[in-house]
């Protein structure tokens, strides 16, 4: 019991001449340096995350029809990269592979708080190819485009889905400065195998996003209600007739 006392004494005394160092009031200088270090690094992550987000439009009117549903496509472009033609960031296209095609302008890797942007002059244009379901003139096609850009050099966007000009939904301030948000529709009276969405606007772009929608026509619709009726007539008449 002894030589053990004493082996704890020894362990004692080694562990304290490793620590001695170690004063309280030293401790809590090194914590409180660690504590601000920590404070800094959180508020710089924050303040970073923060400064991003407010400017990316990141998708946030999607369209009314649910993505992923049979004859839909979805397809967007953030321009990370000075890439051209460039393939899309975030796709979800089963008919081929989408592309943008910048015809002049010039990219930036960072334009007024914004990542990866482009800025058009008036000649300028952003031809986005949207390979899509097999051509069928009894069908319509839904195009929603959402287009993320920046007024200061003086235009806005105008959004042609092959050569007809889409209508403006509405637009809203996107994050901080001028950037905005512009969400517009088209609807196609045929259904291409393609579209070509051509973006046009003396102005920065961003991000741009476009879904679409394979869809019935009315008549088309009208005909499957016709003909489901008469399906529905005929097995009731059947059934009389066995009765």
């Amino acid at each position: 019991m002894l030589i053990v006392g004493l082996e704890k004494i020894s362990f004692l005394r080694a562990l304290r001449e490793e620590v001695k160092w170690f004063s309280l009031p030293q401790l809590g200088e090194q914590f409180m340096k660690m504590k601000s270090c920590i404070l800094v690094c959180m508020t710089v992550a924050v303040v970073f995350g923060c400064s991003v987000a407010s400017v990316r439009a990141d998708d946030l009117y999607q369209p009314p029809w649910e993505r992923g549903d049979t004859n839909t496509t979805y397809q967007s472009w953030t321009f990370g990269t000075i890439d051209n033609p460039a393939a899309p960031d975030t796709v979800f296209n089963l008919y081929g592979a989408p592309t943008a095609t910048i015809n002049g302008g010039t990219w930036a890797s960072f334009y007024d708080n914004h990542v990866g942007v482009w800025t058009l002059g008036s000649t300028n244009s952003i031809d986005l190819y949207i390979p899509n379901t097999p051509a069928d003139p009894t069908r319509t096609k839904d195009v929603w485009t959402q287009i993320t850009w920046q007024s200061s050099l003086g235009g806005s966007p105008v959004v042609t889905v092959n050569g007809i000009v889409s209508t403006l939904e509405f637009s809203v301030l996107a994050g901080n400065g001028s950037w905005m948000q512009s969400v517009f529709m088209a609807t196609l009276p045929f259904n291409p195998a393609a579209e070509d969405v051509v973006v046009t606007g003396t102005m920065a772009v961003g991000e741009v996003v476009i879904d679409t929608q394979c869809i019935p026509e009315p008549s088309s619709l009208a005909l499957l209600a016709m003909g489901a009726i008469s399906l529905l007539s005929y097995a009731s008449r059947k059934r009389r007739l066995a009765a």
